[in-house]
């Protein structure tokens, strides 16, 4: 079947992420339009579709159904990872949440620190967090890039564990693998550069940060 709908910017960062023939946990789905798309696009294998709630999960099975796909989407009620198995998937995405929830999920899991994983994140607030869980357990972010919808900016990170602990500076913790050579990403860390601005007075790792994203961003 053509898939008949687009995703938003977004979730189509996200999609851009997920490997051929995937076995995707799509963490937090809501309305499971990444996993539907992806099987639309015979990108991926199959899709464990999971929710912390009956409500979207009760909307995503509603859509699953619509295009045919129970066959190949599973809808499961799941606090994070904790009802899906490794042998199950081979990809993760956890998208729309804060970064440190992003972290909890990723640390409450007993499998999550397999080298065969992909982690395909998507924090809506707090990236820096998640990036320093990354960064202390032996993450490593292999791509990440950034897009603007509807005035808002969002990152999207492509990560894998390789084991090798990291003590990131305070600049590396906002700027990820981000560059100022690509516009959209530039834009996301300018949006950046100004929140940490606002939380300088006072916050000491915040002024740190805010004026070496600044020399990085307009200092040749």
């Amino acid at each position: 079947m053509k898939n008949p709908f687009s995703l938003s910017r977004r979730l189509a960062l996200c999609a851009s992420y997920v490997a051929q023939d995937s076995r995707l946990a799509d963490i937090g789905t809501d309305h499971a339009y990444l996993p539907i798309a992806l099987c639309l696009d015979n990108k991926i294998l199959s899709a464990v579709a999971c929710d912390i709630a009956q409500g979207p999960l009760g909307r995503a099975k509603e859509n699953i159904l619509r295009y045919e796909l129970a066959d190949k989407i599973e809808t499961r009620l799941s606090d994070g990872l904790q009802n899906v198995k490794k042998d199950e998937i081979d990809t993760v995405v956890i998208a729309g949440m804060g970064g440190e929830l992003i972290a909890k999920i990723l640390s409450e899991c007993p499998y999550i620190k397999d080298k065969s994983l992909s982690l395909i994140l998507q924090p809506m607030t707090r990236c820096e967090k998640l990036i320093l869980w990354l960064y202390e357990n032996g993450f490593a972010i292999q791509h990440q890039s950034a897009v603007t919808e509807d005035g808002k900016h969002y990152t999207v990170m492509l990560v894998r564990y390789t084991g090798e602990v990291k003590t990131p500076s305070p600049l590396s913790l906002y700027l990820g693998k981000l560059s100022k050579e690509h516009d959209e990403e530039k834009t996301f860390l300018e949006h950046t550069l100004n929140r940490l601005k606002k939380q300088a007075i006072g916050d000491d790792l915040a002024r740190i940060a805010a004026r070496q994203l600044e020399e990085y961003l307009y200092e040749n």
